[in-house]
């Protein structure tokens, strides 16, 4: 009597794990504000998440198998999969898809000029932790890439390659094809913090922008503008 009991015990647990409600689980997690309306368990679900002044993100997930969860986000033009694995940090061993650039709010990085476009990420082992730099491998391409504000122009496509470096992640920056203005340099990623050492260079056929890249940054002998920027990430 007493082993079926225990049999019927496990039974109920494994019952209770496998339609664990997603509600549940959520609500112990510290995930971002705006995420709510979530439906189904922990092991197949789905969720939105509302950005202000965006059309929300429909989040869904589905268990792997072992430790892994494949989840996707679709929104507007912005259309991100891959997977996730649960622990300490947020680990996603892979990321992929399309996201709106706008959707990242980084004005504040760039006060004279907003960078617009889209992102195609093939990202691997990106991860996050408090306290930590990121860390990721991998490349992503800015395309439709351009300046609003004190400058407007297009960017044309620029390619960023994921370097891990002692205590940082770097992203080497360079532009793919000919474009009003020209790209290169790198952004530093470290805990808390990021650095940008940026060149760009107009166009031989549009020199008259030279002058108003010179707001940006810092104006050298050669025509190309230096644009070095750092501070608080956010994250």
């Amino acid at each position: 009597m007493v082993k079926w009991f225990g049999v019927a015990a496990l039974i109920l647990g494994l019952l209770f794990l496998v339609t664990l409600p997603a509600t549940l689980v959520l609500s112990r997690l510290d995930l971002p504000d705006g995420l709510g309306q979530a439906r189904g368990s922990i092991w197949s679900g789905s969720a939105r998440w509302q950005q202000p002044g965006w059309q929300p993100l429909a989040l869904e997930w589905r268990w792997r198998g072992g430790r892994v969860w494949h989840w996707q986000a679709r929104g507007g033009s912005t259309e991100l999969q891959g997977l996730w694995r649960p622990g300490q940090q947020l680990l996603l061993p892979e990321l992929r898809g399309r996201l709106e650039l706008e959707r990242l709010d980084l004005g504040h990085w760039l006060i004279l000029a907003r960078p617009v476009g889209e992102l195609d990420l093939d990202l691997h082992s990106v991860r996050f932790g408090p306290g930590q730099a990121p860390r990721a491998s991998g490349r992503v391409l800015w395309r439709q890439a351009g300046l609003v504000g004190a400058v407007q122009e297009s960017l044309g496509e620029i390619e960023l390659v994921a370097q891990e470096e002692a205590e940082s992640l770097h992203l080497l920056v360079r532009s793919l094809q000919p474009a009003a203005i020209l790209v290169r340099g790198r952004v530093g990623l470290a805990a808390g913090r990021y650095d940008a050492d940026l060149w760009l260079r107009a166009a031989a056929d549009r020199s008259e922008l030279t002058t108003a890249l010179a707001e940006l940054g810092e104006l050298q002998p050669d025509g190309q503008v230096r644009l070095r920027i750092g501070g608080a990430t956010g994250f």
